[in-house]
């Protein structure tokens, strides 16, 4: 293909994904309070009375935009995902077609799976520690845009988070680093781990930390393992 015809077809591609979106931002602004009893639906198993309050007369539109854009990005990322790849695949080898397409999949069920583990786990148990942190003098009154902005970031981060074992994996099959030399580090690694749970949630509570270590720990071995299965074979009078 020659350049102009690249450009064409990634003009068409953007085009694709753009009528996706839109689509998706109409759908998520259409049922945005439904989107948000489903934010509210882990504080409310802690505290079935709970309620956000609006402290602006712009909160209220400014929720119903976010929801919306980040609904309809949410929504749709699968076409994002299949339109990348069909611009990437023609200009790969048949081997590296072989490791995209799982490895794309892998990222997909790494993200997906981490912000369900966020939603039902973490999120239930951080904001029962926050809730009920006080003292009877002190009401709690939380603004919807904190609030939003609270889930949003617990939920998408830890989704990040739950990539390890795919960057691992590249890590491997690029030999950067091979996986004895993630076995040997482990002790490093367990201390970036607690750090990414430090700054993923929220709350200073063991129970919340350790909800996210101990994922993340089960992820690095599963990342050492598939790193071990990709990396480049070594002579072997070499070590790792």
């Amino acid at each position: 293909m020659t350049l102009l015809e690249h450009l064409k077809e990634l003009r068409n591609r953007l085009i694709v994904t753009a009528i996706f979106v839109v689509v998706g931002v109409a759908v998520c602004l259409y049922f945005w309070e439904t989107i948000l009893g489903w934010m509210l639906a882990p504080a409310r198993e802690q505290d079935p009375t709970f309620q956000v309050s609006s402290f602006s007369p712009i909160d209220r539109i400014g929720i119903w935009f976010k929801i919306g854009m980040y609904g309809g990005l949410a929504m749709a990322s699968p076409v994002i995902i299949y339109e990348t790849m069909a611009f990437v695949l023609p200009g790969l080898t048949p081997k590296e077609k072989r490791l995209l397409l799982p490895g794309m999949l892998g990222v997909v069920m790494c993200l997906l799976g981490g912000m369900a583990f966020a939603y039902w786990i973490i999120l239930p148990a951080s904001l029962g520690f926050l809730l009920d942190l006080g003292s009877d003098q002190i009401q709690n009154v939380i603004g919807i845009k904190a609030y939003v902005d609270f889930v949003v970031r617990i939920v998408f981060w830890v989704g990040v988070a739950f990539e390890l074992p795919i960057v691992l994996a590249l890590l491997g099959k690029l030999n950067v680093v091979r996986a004895g030399q993630m076995l040997h580090f482990w002790r490093y690694a367990l201390v970036l781990i607690f750090i990414i749970a430090a700054v993923v949630t929220p709350t200073p509570d063991a129970l919340t930390m350790s909800l996210v270590v101990a994922p993340l720990v089960a992820l690095y071995g599963i990342g050492m393992l598939l790193a071990k299965l990709l990396q480049p074979r070594q002579p072997a009078s070499a070590t790792e």
